[in-house]
């Protein structure tokens, strides 16, 4: 049988912790939602264009995501 080696103390503490992070989250999720609402579509491109490696990662451009994971699988050249 299993049995608890965790006092009463620490959880309490892990409770405490578990219930902050918690709001926490809610919190930010809040947060977030509200700056999305009020990002305009120009800032929205500023962000896409900044991540930078979107596209760069592909040498086929015109193939999808899994055509290119298969081709890796596969051991396919992609040339």
């Amino acid at each position: 049988m299993y049995s608890n080696p965790m006092n009463s103390d620490a959880l309490e503490l892990q409770d405490a912790w578990r219930e902050q992070y918690h709001a926490t989250s809610e919190a930010l999720e809040v947060v977030r939602a509200q700056e999305l609402a009020g990002m305009t579509e120009e800032r929205a491109r500023q962000i896409i264009g900044s991540l930078g490696t979107l596209q760069a990662w592909r040498e086929r451009p015109d193939w999808s995501g899994l055509v290119e994971q298969q081709a890796i699988f596969h051991g396919l050249s992609r040339s």
